[in-house]
Formats: C-alpha cells, structure tokens, sequence
C-alpha cells in the first residue's frame, strides 16, 4: 500500500494529524512513527498541540498513540475530534451534561493498580488513585485525596467537565477529547489542591481556589 496512512498538516495552534481509515492500527501506528522520528529536527524542543482526524480509533488505540507520541516529542494538547462508536459498550454513555449537578457515584477507599471505575454521571473518590488506577465520568471527577492514575472526566465529549484533587499527580489526563500528561521534570509537587478543565481548546491545570470558579 503506497498511500500514506498518516498526513501533516500546520494549522493554527498546533499541528493537524489525518489518519488514513484504509489501515488497521498496526500499519498507522508504524507509518506515524516513522514521520515523527523524520520529524523532530522540525519540532525541536517546542511543545506540541495535537489534533487527529480521520479514522475513528478506540480508546486504546488513542492510548497506543498518546503513548508513542510522548516518548518522542513534548506534547501540549492532544485532541481526537472523531466520535468513538468502536469502543466498547462498557465504555460508552449516553451523552451526559450534569456538570453543575446531576447523579453522582461515591467511591470509598483507595482505587488500585488495575482498577478501572465507569460512570455516566460524576465521580467523587474518597481516597486516592494510584498509579495504574483509572477513573472515566461523563461529568466531573473529584478526587479527596492524591491522584496519580488517569483520569478522564467529559467522557462523551463534554469539555464543560473539570478534574479536581486535593493532590493532582496524574499519569494521564483527559477531559473530553483532549489529553494532557504534566511535566515529567515536575519534582516539587504543589501542597494544594488544583483544578483542571479546558479553555480555548488547551487543557489547564490551576489552583482551585472556593468560590473563584472556572
């Protein structure tokens, strides 16, 4: 197959990412990878912002991705602006908008290594996230204590969610469409809570300050 699986576009703001839907995953990811090695001399040190189009790809495969593309360039945002059919029905929700209120599961106790919690409402965690724990709401998660595990609030493509934890030291982090992953040179850790939601299209992480709001 000659035709490239994987295009380049400069567009404002970032760079635009076309996947070809003709291939299967493991000729997309191959084919990026090599554009993105051929690439860095262009990207230099510079942050990245993202954004794919084209084939629709599941949530691992988003992930795959993610993955691949940080281990070789700094990323800023990274935004998947296809809708998801493909993922599985454990992982789909109706499309939920209770970002102000609305149904809400608590979760007591400390979410470990391997442990995924799916919701279509918010989530609020009493305890922590470790690393290799995961947290998907379709409306905002809250989490009482560290998160160090990934979390992705907005689930159904609502970017109107937030993630906020009392300690906010995640692996990944995703509202919506876009992913975000902190600062691997980040040592000193802030000793207050923050808050992330998405603005202008970037997702931003700020201290969360009561009754300032977003």
């Amino acid at each position: 197959m000659n035709q490239s699986l994987v295009v380049f576009k400069g567009v404002k703001g970032g760079l635009k990412v076309y996947i070809n839907g003709d291939g299967d995953i493991e000729q997309i990811v191959e084919d990026l990878e090599k554009k993105i090695k051929g690439s860095r001399q262009f990207f230099g040190n510079s942050q990245i912002n993202l954004i794919f189009t084209g084939k629709r790809l599941t949530l691992q495969e988003q992930q795959n991705i993610v993955d691949l593309i940080s281990r070789e360039i700094e990323v800023g945002s990274i935004t998947f602006e296809m809708t998801n059919p493909d993922i599985p029905a454990a992982d789909y929700f109706e499309f939920f908008d209770g970002i102000d209120e609305g149904m809400t599961r608590f979760v007591r106790g400390t979410v470990r290594n391997g442990q995924r919690i799916y919701y279509e409402g918010n989530v609020v965690v009493i305890g922590d996230v470790n690393p290799g724990g995961e947290i998907i709401a379709g409306g905002n998660i809250l989490v009482m204590g560290t998160l160090r595990g990934v979390a992705h609030a907005g689930a159904t493509g609502n970017h109107n969610a937030v993630v906020v934890a009392f300690s906010l030291q995640p692996t990944q982090l995703r509202i919506g469409g876009i992913i975000a992953r902190p600062p691997e040179d980040e040592s000193v850790k802030p000793s207050y809570p923050e808050i992330a939601y998405v603005k202008d299209n970037i997702l931003v992480i700020e201290p969360y300050l009561p009754g300032k709001g977003k």
